[in-house]
């Protein structure tokens, strides 16, 4: 995986004076459209991207290149945004972040003694509120059935699992997910 170090995060919408657009999302080129090819804009795109992932968007209207077989390259290098860094695919992890009202009290009881467990700890830390890393055990959603923990919280591993995720964020502030359980406590 690679990411431009320099790169504003989110979608970067640039319009040339010649009226050439480009958009980049996290400094990644995803489309241009060229003025003298009539092309059409791509800055619809760029913003339902934006949208779509929740990320920002912000326009930038620069200067073309002066010399005539320049290339967006050019574009971003000028801005300062060709230094990348490439990292292994495990290095970069998915995590989900929703709230601890998922939770079961027995849940939040266990999960607290599980973050103070050394055969557990290295899988269950608790940092506002927890997080549960499914690398820490061959079958998270098994071994937490095992150990009772709620349905509700085996169903949230194993649906996030299932998505190539790799943590649990229970947050006291995360997002309450539609259609799961929710408890007060």
């Amino acid at each position: 995986m690679r990411f431009c170090l320099q790169a504003p995060y989110g979608v970067t919408f640039i319009v040339l004076d010649n009226l050439d657009e480009a958009f980049y999302l996290n400094g990644e080129f995803i489309d241009g459209a060229s003025w003298a090819d009539r092309d059409d804009s791509v800055r619809a795109a760029a913003e339902c991207v934006a949208r779509a992932l929740g990320v920002p968007f912000r326009e930038l209207e620069l200067a073309e290149p002066e010399h005539e077989d320049w290339c967006w390259n050019d574009v971003v290098d000028a801005l300062g945004w060709g230094n990348t860094l490439k990292l292994s695919p495990c290095a970069v992890r998915s995590v989900l972040t929703c709230s601890t009202a998922h939770i079961t009290p027995e849940d939040k009881n266990m999960l607290d003694s599980f973050s103070r467990s050394l055969n557990h700890r290295h899988w269950v830390l608790k940092n506002h509120g927890y997080i549960i890393r499914y690398d820490g055990q061959q079958y998270p959603e098994l071994f937490l059935k095992h150990h009772g923990f709620s349905r509700t919280l085996r169903r949230l591993v194993a649906t996030h699992r299932r998505t190539e995720g790799s943590m649990l964020h229970l947050s006291p502030d995360g997002d309450v997910i539609s259609g799961l359980d929710v408890y007060e406590w």
